[in-house]
């Protein structure tokens, strides 16, 4: 079978476009087509399909600096998207489906600026013992996508800041992440630039698969994914599709200590249980009725507390630690 070779480049930033651009390539790709798509995103946080989120990152920050929070399709780690980083999506059907033939793809155009890294075997790409692509994998009725980073010149600051979660105690079924040592490919080669990082790709695939397939831009006109977007845009894809986990918050007030655990599954509350040593005649217990059932975002619970807590400087302390330790959207 003849096969077609095809290239695609997004001109978004956007997490939600770039993420249901690649399940639409996989739905409408066929047989005999070999594509690969280059992009990037903009101050993202990207799970992975069986992570919790609030295990992984600290989502009060991301909330307060704007930083998206996407899941994606495949498991793995979580990872820290700016333009620094370029992302590569490989889309083949079974019987081309070659991980080996993809790395050697992406490590001949690393090599093309003087940095020769690795494979090690598992998901990562090495350089100087040092990870620069991390990579992950779906297959779906009879097509394939492998997908990865990769370091250009990412702010490594902002990546250790969002990727270091909260001080809650949160027990979790889900996948976590492992952490690595990890290095910008521009500190290895100081010419290297996301754009030229895409050329270099671009002139790799066609090499190793003796083609001339040219670029295709790709933006919200020039196809419709709608659809797509508003499941990555959505809270019940981002966080209920999360494993069961427990979540416990405490912090002392002057009128008491206060701790709070809550079970979620499926983005609902559960279960709740409060503990206070407040000798403040308050209805405590009453919120524990309050929040069951309700979906775990802090809009419920504020509104739980300004219903059940008369007393203002206890309505305000716990308002704050939902705010400050529970944020959710």
């Amino acid at each position: 079978m003849h096969k077609k070779f095809k290239i695609y480049i997004s001109e978004s930033f956007d997490p939600k476009f770039n993420l249901s651009v690649e399940e639409w390539l996989m739905a409408c790709s066929g047989t005999n087509d070999m594509v690969l798509f280059l992009w990037q995103n903009a101050n993202t946080i990207v799970i992975g399909r069986n992570q919790n989120p609030y295990k992984e990152c600290d989502v009060k920050k991301l909330k307060e600096d704007d930083v998206h929070l996407v899941r994606r399709l495949s498991g793995g780690g979580a990872v820290y998207h700016d333009r620094g980083n370029l992302n590569f999506t490989f889309i083949t059907p079974d019987e081309s489906y070659d991980v080996e033939s993809n790395m050697e793809i992406i490590l001949n155009g690393v090599s093309r600026f003087g940095v020769h890294g690795c494979f090690n075997g598992r998901n990562d790409l090495l350089v100087q013992g040092r990870k620069f692509s991390g990579n992950a994998f779906i297959s779906d009725n009879g097509m394939n996508c492998h997908h990865g980073t990769l370091l250009v010149d990412v702010d490594l600051d902002k990546l250790s800041k969002y990727l270091t979660v909260s001080p809650l105690k949160l027990k979790s079924k889900g996948i976590d992440s492992v952490s690595s040592r990890v290095i910008n490919l521009k500190e290895l080669s100081p010419q290297i630039t996301v754009d030229s990082l895409k050329d270099a790709l671009i002139m790799s695939f066609n090499e190793f698969y003796k083609t001339e397939a040219q670029p295709i831009v790709l933006n919200e006109k020039a196809i419709d994914v709608t659809a797509y977007m508003e499941k990555y845009g959505s809270w019940e894809w981002n966080y209920t599709e999360s494993p069961d986990f427990a979540i416990t918050a405490e912090d002392k007030f002057n009128w008491g200590i206060f701790e709070i655990n809550l079970e979620v599954s499926d983005g609902m509350i559960k279960d709740c249980q409060v503990f206070t040593d407040a000798l403040v005649p308050e209805a405590f217990k009453s919120l524990e009725k309050l929040f069951q059932n309700k979906e775990f975002k802090s809009h419920n619970m504020l509104e739980a507390i300004e219903n059940c807590i008369i007393n203002e400087q206890i309505k305000h302390d716990l308002c704050c630690l939902v705010k400050d330790k529970i944020l959710t959207n």
